[in-house]
């Protein structure tokens, strides 16, 4: 299930996918898990995000 964190000094919030996720990000790049709360998202039917399809190429690359 989803997992929404909010610092708990400048309200910074970050989505990820599972709480795993959130509490490896919180651990290793948000100074620990103790400057964040945690919270619980309901899934959605519509991606948070707009899908960008990638341009497609053009032949094989020559060596």
């Amino acid at each position: 299930m989803a997992c929404k964190i909010t610092h708990r000094l400048n309200d910074q919030q970050i989505r990820f996918a599972n709480r795993d996720a959130a509490e490896r990000y919180a651990e290793i790049m948000g100074g620990g898990v103790d400057n964040w709360e945690f919270a619980t998202v309901p899934a959605t039917s519509a991606p948070a995000w707009p899908h960008v399809p990638e341009p497609a190429r053009r032949g094989a690359a020559r060596r």
